[in-house]
């Protein structure tokens, strides 16, 4: 022990620590120079002119500081250094002309690799990182996208909106939403790409106070793909500037204007390094990249780490501050996207891009196929609520569910994430969409069912006094059992129940798309079983009445006890007008009563001559109706035949049946999800039995019974209605097909192997469609059909083929490929396991298929039509009714909903023919109300000042652009 009078013993100098210290300042300053003498250079062989005394000033330059290198001394090589760069100020001079603008980011993934709770946790302790950083570095800049993320701020740490919003208006925080995330940009619809910018910008306005014009930029970093339409889409919600990483190639010009088919453009940002790199001295050989490639001396460098790296690091910001002091050296400085753009909008001569901006990862086209299932009912359900809810508030007055509607849209955008819609993620990211999936069912499916019944209630269902249900008194135990709870069986759907007691009853057909549509409904009738005579449901016979008095048998295509209650399915045909609704009357069918022949009825036909063998090529299974012939090969079920009557063109091949499931074994490449490899085995699949379910008069169906392997068969439907050429192909079975390293990735594709030459193939994109001419077999997307083109028979005709939730093409010659289910393996191991099920229609032409008929297609194929039973009562609303009715054939109204901020009607418009147009589109007087005004917008609801839009009566006429879009605000008079 020491006394108090000795000192205490000093403890001993840290010499290594202190010898680090002193080799890191000297390999920071040698490390300087290094880079200030690279890119002086550099620059010197891009700046001849400049640059002309510039190779001896650096000769001279590096022989001082190796003269002070090999003192070996510190202070004197930091002295030579500095020595060294005031000799090449003139160089400085030139260097600080450059500048390299640096947008702190941070990329998160919502729910990639990991589920929500993770996404939550990540965002929240991103923000906070970066709210501290600014405190400490006061000229810190920070750019960040995606509604998203703001409103997980929102619910799970508020206290963060509020610090956001005061650096937002300090402009320190930039914000680069513009839709709710940064999502795919090839599977998503048009109008669900419309709903981002609009329930994203009115999100900014309200959370921050910000305007469109605030937010410019579509920020797209890692999206895989973008269909040609997207500047077109994005211009008319106020985007100028879209900045992008994939597009397809590496080739493209680094900056250009993008162009969509209508001739709006934004300008493009192609990333020459990536959104995730780091600000060091290597960031000055891009900054030069980029002047060679565009003329700029101003890069944009995207920086911070992603997900959960917490976006920019004390490092960068650190490394930005030092390096602009370094005299010859660029200026280093923090700055938002949007201003960069406005200075790369003065750049002259930019090139012009008019064409889709693909293909990137050709298996997330297929991928986790229940979130692209679960994708399209969402779009599809979703448009159709709006349009329920629209008619029923401005029919009969019913209060719009827009705090339903809006949540719901919301959860369908954000299922888009570029890494969720393309099927990249993990177990927790699909088992978190298929949450989201019913929750979005269950609002949209409310909202239609009580839109849709608020409707038929209004409606007169008596259609006149000429539909009477029949009354009698019954003893109690031979009552009805109807009008008890939960009959319906709704899955998103329209609920049918029917709440009636018995008897004859109505059904109100609506329909959800707005041009007029023939074709065939189907209806459930409850316990039609009662009174004294008991008959059960499956010993009945039902008819259907019109409003013109003809009535038709109904054709019975199920029935059954569900929980307690009994019901039976019936198909009727049914004529109802655009956006509108017909009444019928369904009935049980009176003794000897003979109902009309249904016009172009449809038959079945399967011959027996020489006995039945699955494998056995004799005897014929056809489907028929006025329109088409169909034969079916017996060995492998598939159409051996598909005959057009009217031409007598047919569109089969005998030896390559069409509509046919093949298995393909692929050969792992590494990233599963993403990429498609080779194929290492493909096969057709053998058949089980093909028989007959329906025989008509109204559908008839074969069924194929396909075995895939020993675990897994499916059941493929193929289905002609009457008075219609599209056969419908439905595919339902279980798959129990996995894929590993060892053995592969298996893939289960359906075949339409055409009989046609020189064929070409058009596909529908958002809000669009596009031809394309690719290598054999290449892998495209598409959203609701594909049309496959050429000369059958010696005339020019062709086949376009429907589907419901796929979106992975490929033509081979004629014969067009839709992909159905692949078993990735990695980052989910079994993302595929389950039941599939799937439709797909083919609808033969001759001649040319216009865009708009194709289009038509589609959205009927996707939006049927859709019955609701009621009562008979009287009521002040038509009992059929057109809404909604465009003149002109190359325009197609895609979408109608009520106003964001008032009682006006939004109507959504497409010309699909590349033909500028003055659509006149004809509002029912005295069902939607009187217009009093209607005027163009942008699809944010606000007026254009180039308006192109008048009315006259009951008629708006909206001037269209070749392939544009226009939205229409219509204000309407209404007395109930």
């Amino acid at each position: 022990m020491t006394s108090a009078s000795q000192p205490a013993p000093q403890p001993l100098p840290d010499l290594a620590g202190a010898l680090d210290r002193l080799q890191a300042e000297i390999r920071h300053w040698i490390d300087r120079f290094r880079a200030e003498i690279d890119f002086a250079k550099a620059l010197a062989t891009r700046l001849p002119r400049e640059a002309a005394g510039w190779p001896a000033l650096i000769e001279r330059a590096e022989r001082l500081v190796g003269e002070g290198l090999a003192t070996g001394d510190a202070g004197r090589i930091r002295s030579a250094i500095e020595s060294a760069e005031r000799q090449l100020a003139e160089i400085g001079t030139v260097a600080k002309t450059f500048t390299i603008s640096c947008s702190g980011h941070a990329h998160i993934d919502m729910n990639w690799l990991w589920g929500w709770p993770e996404t939550v946790a990540t965002t929240v302790d991103t923000f906070e990182t970066v709210l501290k950083l600014m405190d400490e570095f006061p000229t810190f800049t920070f750019s960040q996208s995606q509604a998203s993320v703001y409103q997980i701020a929102r619910d799970y740490q508020p206290d963060l909106v509020e610090r956001i919003a005061a650096r937002v208006k300090e402009g320190r925080w930039e914000i680069t939403a513009a839709h709710w995330v940064e999502g795919d940009r090839n599977c998503a619809s048009g109008e669900s790409l419309c709903r981002h910018l609009l329930y994203t910008r009115r999100y900014m306005k309200e959370m921050f106070g910000l305007s469109p014009e605030d937010i410019t930029v579509d920020w797209s970093p890692d999206t895989f793909g973008h269909a040609h339409t997207i500047p077109s889409i994005d211009a008319r919600g106020g985007v100028k500037h879209y900045y992008s990483c994939r597009t397809g190639t590496t080739d493209r010009p680094a900056v250009f204007w993008w162009k969509g088919p209508d001739g709006e453009r934004v300008l493009v940002n192609r990333e020459i390094l990536w959104y995730n790199s780091e600000p060091r001295p290597a960031s000055t050989a891009k900054l030069l990249e980029f002047f060679d490639k565009t003329g700029s001396r101003d890069w944009l460098q995207v920086y911070g780490v992603g997900d959960h790296g917490g976006g920019p690091t004390r490092r960068d910001l650190r490394c930005v501050v030092d390096m602009n002091t370094w005299p010859i050296f660029p200026n280093f400085r923090f700055g938002t996207v949007k201003a960069f753009f406005a200075r790369l909008e003065k750049l002259p001569n930019l090139p012009t891009l008019d064409q889709e901006l693909n293909y990137e990862f050709t298996g997330c086209y297929t991928s986790q196929s229940g979130i692209k299932k679960a994708n399209r009912v969402g779009e599809n359900l979703m448009s159709e609520a709006d349009i329920a809810a629209t008619l029923a508030h401005a029919v009969v007055g019913r209060a719009y569910p827009n705090n339903v509607l809006v949540p719901a849209w919301r959860d369908v955008l954000f299922s888009h994430f570029h890494d969720i819609l393309p099927g990249s993620g993990v177990r927790d990211t699909r088992e978190y969409n298929a949450g989201m999936i019913q929750r979005i069912k269950a609002a949209a499916g409310q909202v239609r069912t009580q839109s849709l019944r608020a409707l038929a209630k209004g409606i007169d269902t008596t259609v006149g006094g000429r539909f009477v249900a029949s009354t009698q008194t019954l003893q109690p135990e031979h009552e009805s059992t109807a009008m008890g709870g939960g009959a319906g069986r709704a899955n998103g759907e329209i609920s049918v129940a029917g709440h009636i007691a018995d008897g004859p009853r109505a059904a109100v057909v609506f329909n959800p798309t707005a041009w007029k549509r023939d074709e065939i409904a189907r209806v459930t009738v409850w316990d039609m079983d009662t009174g004294p005579t008991f008959k059960s449901m499956k010993d009945r016979s039902f008819v259907v009445r019109a409003a013109d008095g003809t009535t038709v048998a109904a054709q019975r295509v199920g029935d059954g006890h569900y929980w307690g209650h009994n019901f039976v399915d019936l198909l009727f045909p049914a004529t109802v007008g655009g956006m509108g609704w017909a009444t019928y009357q369904v009935a049980e069918a009176p003794v000897g009563e003979k109902p009309a022949e249904p016009k172009g009825k449809v038959s079945a036909h399967k011959q027996q001559d020489g006995g039945w063998g699955v494998n056995n090529p004799v005897g014929a299974v056809t489907l028929e109706n006025d329109l088409v012939k169909v034969g079916f090969d017996r060995a492998t079920g598939g159409i051996c035949s598909l005959v057009l009557k009217a031409t007598g063109q047919e569109f089969a091949d005998a030896k390559k049946p069409l509509g046919v499931l093949e298995y393909v074994l692929e050969r792992p490449a590494g990233m599963t999800a993403w990429v498609l490899g080779d194929t290492q085995e493909q096969r057709g699949l053998e058949i089980e039995g093909l028989d007959i379910l329906q025989g008509g008069p109204h559908v008839a169906i074969v069924r194929a019974k396909v075995k895939v392997s020993n675990e897994t068969r499916f059941n493929v439907d193929y289905e002609l209605q009457a008075g219609s050429p599209q056969v419908t192909v439905s595919v339902d079975g279980t798959w129990l097909e996995r894929g590993w390293q060892e053995k592969g990735i298996p893939r289960l594709q359906i075949r339409f192997a055409f009989a046609l030459a020189e064929a070409k193939a058009r596909y529908e994109i958002p809000y669009g469609s596009i031809a394309r001419n690719e290598p054999a077999g290449r892998e495209v997307p598409a959203l609701r059909w594909a049309s496959v083109a050429g000369i059958a028979a010696g005339k020019s005709g062709g086949c376009s083929v429907l589907n419901d939730c796929k979106y992975g093409h490929s033509l081979d010659g004629s014969t067009l490929r839709v992909n159905i289910v692949r078993s990735s393996f990695d980052p989910d191991p079994l993302p595929e396991l389950g039941q599939q099920q799937c439709r797909f229609a083919i609808v033969p032409f001759t001649g040319e298929a216009p865009a708009a008929d194709l289009a038509r297609q589609g959205a009927g194929f996707n939006h049927p039509l859709q019955t609701v039973t009621c009562d008979h009562h009287a009521g002040k609303v038509a009992h059929a009714v057109a809404a909604i009715a465009c003149a002109q054939p190359n325009v197609i109204v895609t979408q109608l909903k009520r106003a964001e901020d008032d009682d006006a009607l939004i109507l959504r418009l497409v010309e699909t023919a590349g033909s500028a147009t003055t659509a006149q589109v004809t509002l029912t007087r005295g069902v939607l109300g009187s217009i009093t005004s209607a005027i163009a917008c942008d699809v944010l609801e606000r007026p254009l000042a180039d308006n192109g839009v008048s009315t006259a009566g009951d008629r708006v006429s909206v001037t269209i652009p070749a392939h544009g879009i226009a939205t229409v605000k219509v204000a309407l008079s209404r007395a109930r």
